[in-house]
């Protein structure tokens, strides 16, 4: 990759843009089409080059408040190395320069590798066009990547809603204006007004519509059991949102695993996605949260396990992981996505690799700031230490160094 380079497509380069094209693509455009979208001035086209010889390139249009990538495609010979990324990482980086809003694309439903590509990228999928690809019949899928740059805030919220769910677990809901986060994210919550407890407490972001987010909190020490005590109209301050959310690849097998206090991230995973299988483990019964919340999620089946049997089935969410695995091919059509125990991710991660799924982890440490200043929620990563609250806390499973 590091000799390969990006430049902007020329007129003289429609030919070896066409050899590509018709090797790509069972309805492929002809010259004509390529050269009229490159007098467009809205246009944009940019080819990836090795040696002067052209190996992928990437065509997009500007629009009002967006740009819409028309069409990306790699030399047969050169695809899997990051090409296709590359390039569309360049049109997201020269149209977000340029103040528009978002970008959008069509891709075919049957084209499990580019949807894969397009949703690691923060791409999501908003809506279908059915039989929109003339030549098959075939539905395309509309994907969204909001181009805004995402920045913490620090929030004055007021408290609409702070109710006990479960054993010790508690339903928050804030009003305020904290920026829209992603599933995976968290948020820092002031306790106190006072210097005691000093630190605020990271909570994971269980949903966000209008101008409320909702959280989830288990009492485990101090500063939790003060939050537990404010009623409806106390006002905290929240930072947020922060860290790395799920990447949300595409796949025809999706898995949430979630155990102990890791339910918020995965849930608010699962009703973004709506596909799936949602596995919830806890000790007992009086430790389930938001049961018919999960349970309503559409499209996705449920799987409640407790340690002693007094709810669902009787076991480890793990028990329950192996089971669904072991009727699943192998193959990388498969994600997980887990949240819990590090016993419970460290399983999970182990199966996941067994059957060559792909699986992300999002990590319970403890924090003090919130974004990395302190370094005190470290993790030993494939790629040197890494900071759960600023690189995750979202992770590759096979990036992890397990101790």
């Amino acid at each position: 990759m590091d000799r390969i380079i990006v430049r902007t497509a020329l007129p003289e380069d429609i030919a070896d843009v066409v050899a590509i094209e018709r090797r790509s693509f069972t309805s492929p455009w002809d010259e004509e089409t390529f050269a009229t979208t490159l007098e467009d001035g809205r246009s944009i086209a940019i080819l990836a080059m090795d040696d002067d010889v052209v190996i992928g390139y990437c065509i997009a249009l500007r629009l009002t408040s967006m740009v819409h990538v028309l069409n990306l495609a790699v030399h047969p010979d050169r695809r899997g190395k990051g090409i296709g990324r590359r390039l569309i990482q360049e049109i997201l980086r020269e149209t977000a320069a340029h103040g528009k809003l978002c970008a959008v694309l069509e891709v075919r439903r049957s084209n499990v590798q580019a949807r894969s590509l397009y949703t690691s990228m923060g791409f999501s999928h908003v809506s279908t066009w059915h039989r929109y690809y003339s030549d098959t019949d075939e539905d395309a899928a509309i994907m969204v990547k909001d181009l805004r740059p995402q920045t913490a805030h620090d929030v004055t919220c007021a408290i609409a809603h702070n109710v006990e769910v479960a054993d010790g677990t508690f339903h928050l809901v804030l009003e305020g204006e904290v920026p829209r986060g992603d599933p995976g994210q968290f948020v820092m919550v002031q306790v106190s007004q006072g210097s005691e407890p000093f630190l605020r407490r990271p909570l994971a972001i269980l949903g966000q519509k209008s101008s409320e987010i909702e959280l989830l909190y288990k009492i485990k020490g101090y500063g939790t059991r003060l939050l537990s005590r404010k009623r409806a109209g106390e006002l905290v301050r929240v930072l947020g949102p922060l860290g790395k959310g799920f990447g949300r690849r595409a796949a025809g097998q999706i898995i949430y695993m979630a155990g102990g206090t890791g339910l918020p991230p995965l849930l608010a995973l699962a009703e973004h996605v709506r596909q799936g299988v949602f596995i919830l483990g806890a000790k007992t019964k009086g430790d389930l949260p938001l049961l018919e919340r999960i349970q309503s999620i559409p499209n996705t089946r449920n799987v409640i396990t407790t340690e002693d049997g007094s709810f669902g089935c009787k076991g480890l969410a793990t028990y329950i992981l192996r089971d669904l695995l072991s009727d699943m091919p192998e193959g990388d059509d498969i994600i997980l996505y887990a949240c819990g125990p590090e016993g419970m991710l460290r399983e999970g991660a182990r199966m996941a690799a067994q059957k060559g799924a792909y699986c992300e982890l999002s990590l319970e440490e403890r924090m003090s700031c919130g974004f990395g200043a302190c370094a005190g929620c470290v993790v030993s990563t494939r790629k040197g230490t890494k900071r759960v609250c600023r690189e995750g806390p979202v992770f590759a499973a096979d990036d992890i160094n397990w101790s």
